[in-house]
């Protein structure tokens, strides 16, 4: 694995999310609001619905049914003022959200040469990316070396990048497990929690973010979910987070070998470990 180079914007991932995902734009660049979002799509609550069509006019294209919430598409010259519209209809934007190590302030895993084989049923509910993708490995790594085994969900792609209807879905899926664990999250537009996501139980716990900022990250920041930040200068931090883990150097089990992984995606698998009783 190359090592990952250190960000300190989402300008610099836009073209590695459209890579993963496809039109997807940066709002307010390098700014307070900065986020990434699926462009021309928005979210829509169903009891919203109606009024939301008929503000849209001129610029709504077509909608699909996901997560029990509806996913409005704006038509193609509209696609970049999605935030915009968003906000002018009484709708969301769909947030991209991203696996924590891709961001600032982390360190390379040293990886071994074969990937964990955690494939069955467990105590910890992992929302990631699949197992034979180096995030959701080396995540599942952390839990595995700390007693604990992992039920995969994937919400991300291969490279980490998912979204705002994807998280719900799973979140719904895995709402009466005992332990759900969210290594990535997203900025959002207000910097309030996007709806689809408002429902997570105390049943989860989720990475504070590598941004180094007070600013939430969700799902992390709701209150009913455990953040977990790092005990170093890359992590999200705040009143919202709950529980500091050391997040540098974190040892996993990694096939027949080890890795260290750093940050807060490894360190909220230290703290998801705990909460479970150890065969």
């Amino acid at each position: 694995m190359d090592a990952l180079k250190q960000v300190n914007s989402l300008s610099e991932l836009v073209d590695h999310a459209r890579a993963a995902l496809g039109p997807v734009h940066v709002h307010d660049p390098e700014g307070p609001n900065e986020c990434l979002v699926r462009s021309g799509e928005l979210v829509v609550l169903p009891a919203d619905a109606p009024t939301v069509r008929k503000r849209l006019r001129g610029v709504y294209s077509h909608e699909e049914i996901t997560a029990g919430v509806i996913r409005m598409y704006t038509k193609a010259p509209d696609r970049l003022r999605t935030v915009e519209i968003a906000a002018a209809v009484g709708a969301t934007p769909n947030h991209v959200h991203l696996a924590c190590p891709i961001m600032i302030g982390t360190s390379r895993p040293v990886v071994g040469e074969r990937l964990p084989e955690l494939r069955g049923e467990g105590t910890v509910a992992l929302l990631d990316t699949s197992l034979d993708a180096p995030h959701g490995a080396l995540v599942a790594g952390v839990l595995r070396h700390h007693g604990a085994f992992v039920r995969p969900f994937p919400v991300l792609g291969p490279t980490g990048f998912g979204d705002d209807l994807t998280l719900a879905a799973a979140l719904r899926a895995t709402r009466d497990l005992p332990v759900v664990l969210v290594a990535s999250g997203t900025y959002s537009f207000n910097d309030e929690c996007p709806p689809v996501l408002a429902a997570c139980g105390r049943n989860v716990v989720a990475a504070a973010g590598n941004g180094g900022t007070t600013r939430p990250w969700w799902p992390a920041a709701l209150p009913a979910v455990i953040a977990v930040g790092a005990a170093a200068p890359f992590s999200g931090h705040g009143p919202w987070v709950d529980v500091v883990a050391g997040g540098v150097d974190v040892p996993a089990t990694v096939g027949s070998g080890q890795a260290l992984c750093t940050g807060t995606s490894f360190a909220a698998a230290l703290h998801a470990a705990t909460l479970v009783p150890v065969p």
